[in-house]
């Protein structure tokens, strides 16, 4: 028996349900957005309105802690900018200073010879009448040890002429490259010996070096005594040369001392002693441009008045030992700093310094 054949219709089986997905997906979708909005209903149904009051008590207080923080992201960024913005105006003000500094600097470098000279001479030396009477100032208001321990000091009116100069010689002698307080302390020693010609003579060389030290080169100036006394006995009858020309012509006295000792021993101003500390002020001040104490001395007699020439060295002496020091010299305190080559110069340096450590203070403020 033939076994039947069964055929069905290819449109049946396409349309069939079991085939299809379109169809059962949509009102899937359907049912699931149904059901979302039925429990939202269904929630907002339930709540009470104690917790509808808590929810808006939440949302607030969280909107105004959002507020809270924006409000101190913008203080903040209020601060940072108000720090920028004095950091911004410091340097600014550095910038400015800096470059009226430079300018300054350019004007000072510029008219630097302008400032300490005129036509190549010293404003110290053009004006050396105002300089003079300033540092008379300055030298009544400092005591030195030239006043009290220079050869003046030697000068005493209570002992004997003849010995009285010879005293005077004797001190200006040992003065030569040494402090005042020293060649004072030694001539104190010789006359508690006895400062005369006669006890020199006949003093052995080396109790006089004892007596004489630690005055600069005092070997060399014991024999230079010893000479001077045997000259003063056999030449002079025991006094000192009168005349400038004798006195320097004795062993080891310059003309320097020679100055001196006319003018203290015989009262007579024939030229103006020189030191080396008059000599490195003079040339300090313009008055002089000259490399030993000999040139400064020739170079002063040449346009100094005679009048003048007879303190002159008191003078500057003393304001060398208390103003006008060789090593850092009281630039700031002298009266004449505006007149004086190196004062000016100095006062220069020192303005700038002063504006460097205001500058150094405004970095460390950033």
């Amino acid at each position: 028996m033939a076994t039947p054949i069964i055929t069905r219709n290819r449109s049946s089986i396409i349309t069939s349900p079991y085939f299809s997905s379109s169809t059962p997906t949509t009102k899937l979708t359907t049912t699931t957005t149904t059901t979302t909005t039925e429990t939202t209903t269904i929630k907002d149904k339930n709540d009470s309105p104690k917790k509808k009051i808590k929810r808006e008590q939440i949302k607030i207080e969280y909107e105004e802690e959002e507020e809270k923080e924006e409000e101190e992201e913008e203080r903040k960024g209020d601060k940072k900018r108000q720090r920028n913005k004095k950091e911004k105006k410091i340097k600014n003000d550095i910038k400015d200073e800096e470059k009226e500094e430079g300018e300054e600097e350019k004007v000072i470098e510029d008219n630097i010879k302008i400032k300490t000279h005129i036509n190549g001479i010293s404003l110290a030396k053009i004006h050396w009448k105002e300089v003079w009477d300033k540092i008379k100032i300055m030298r009544s208001e400092n005591v030195a040890p030239v006043d009290t321990l220079g050869a003046e000091s030697f000068n005493q009116e209570h002992i004997e002429p003849i010995e009285k100069r010879f005293h005077i010689l004797v001190g200006c002698l040992l003065s030569s490259q040494t402090k005042d307080a020293i060649t004072h302390a030694a001539v104190t020693r010789l006359k508690e010996y006895g400062l005369t010609v006669d006890r020199i003579l006949i003093i052995e060389t080396t109790k006089l070096e004892t007596l004489l030290y630690p005055v600069g080169f005092y070997k060399r100036k014991a024999i230079y005594l010893k000479k001077i006394a045997e000259i003063l006995k056999n030449k002079y009858n025991g006094d000192i040369p009168p005349t400038f020309k004798e006195i320097e012509q004795l062993p080891g006295i310059g003309p320097k001392m020679t100055n001196l000792i006319v003018q203290i021993a015989w009262g007579r101003v024939e030229g103006i002693a020189v030191d080396v500390h008059m000599h490195r002020i003079s040339n300090r001040l313009g008055w002089v441009k000259t490399k030993t104490p000999e040139e400064t001395m020739k170079d002063l007699e040449s346009w100094l008045p005679k009048e003048n020439w007879g303190t002159v060295n008191h003078l500057l002496v003393g304001f060398g030992q208390t103003i006008c020091s060789p090593v850092n010299p009281k630039c700031s305190k002298c009266l004449v700093n505006n007149l004086c080559p190196i004062g000016i110069i100095e006062m220069n340096s020192l303005k700038k310094k002063i504006k460097k450590e205001n500058k150094k203070v405004k970095k460390e403020e950033i």
